[in-house]
């Protein structure tokens, strides 16, 4: 009996063993590759020490969980321009993301590796626009008597681009690239008033959609300023 757990022991040992060798995350070591661009604001400004990261997923459990790994990583120069080399993964989601902080609006590259690779094994992202964003703090407050209700809507351009390609052409269909963006809600004796804020694009036009007690719907229009004073406030 004792000769046969350590027999059971073992071999629950040499289970473990190679579930973990088969779980192991491995990319092709000998393949290594090059991202390269520049980044640059709406008005052409280049844009210093943007990061960017180049990620893959992999599937990490029986279960079909996925796993998002960092391949190579990098940043802009003071010109804007950024070279970064890192391992390569054959793999449906292969992306590069550049994000330069709050301030500016966030691009992500996505293509699948699986049946691509590109020519001279560089991602050549030319030059990727990332959008000055202002804060808005919005005040929106009940000055009439109880029972009035409002339903509010801004609508503004979205601070997030991601573009699909499938084997280096662009997938305008799957991309979606500074779209209009929703922010929405309902003020009545529960909650009357409110307090917010968001980012939006400098220099576009932010639209106010509101309509009190299901009245027609108005409208009103505001154009973000380069300042940290966007303010907006309207009372019901």
């Amino acid at each position: 009996m004792a000769q046969l757990k350590i027999i059971l022991r073992r071999l629950i040992l040499f289970l473990l063993i190679t579930l973990l060798i088969a779980c192991e995350t491995r990319f092709e070591d000998n393949t290594r590759i090059l991202v390269k661009g520049s980044v640059k604001d709406q008005y052409d400004l280049a844009i210093q020490n943007a990061q960017i990261n180049v990620y893959t997923s992999r599937v990490t459990s029986f279960l079909g969980g996925e796993q998002e790994f960092l391949l190579g990583s990098g940043f802009s120069d003071s010109n804007g321009e950024f070279s970064v080399v890192s391992l390569f993964d054959k793999d449906e989601d292969f992306s590069v993301e550049i994000d330069a902080g709050p301030n500016h609006s966030k691009y992500v590259y996505k293509t699948s590796t699986i049946n691509y690779e590109p020519t001279n094994l560089t991602f050549d992202l030319g030059n990727r626009i990332l959008l000055e964003l202002t804060a808005v703090n919005y005040t929106i407050n009940r000055i009439s008597e109880e029972g009035n209700n409002i339903q509010y809507s801004f609508r503004f351009t979205s601070e997030f681009c991601s573009e699909v390609y499938d084997e280096g052409v662009l997938n305008i269909e799957d991309s979606q690239c500074n779209t209009q963006q929703l922010l929405d809600g309902i003020l009545n004796d529960s909650t009357p008033d409110i307090e917010g804020d968001f980012y939006a694009p400098t220099g576009t036009e932010v639209v106010f959609i509101y309509s009190v007690n299901e009245a027609p719907e108005s409208t009103e229009t505001f154009i973000v300023e380069n300042n940290s004073n966007n303010e907006f406030v309207f009372s019901y």
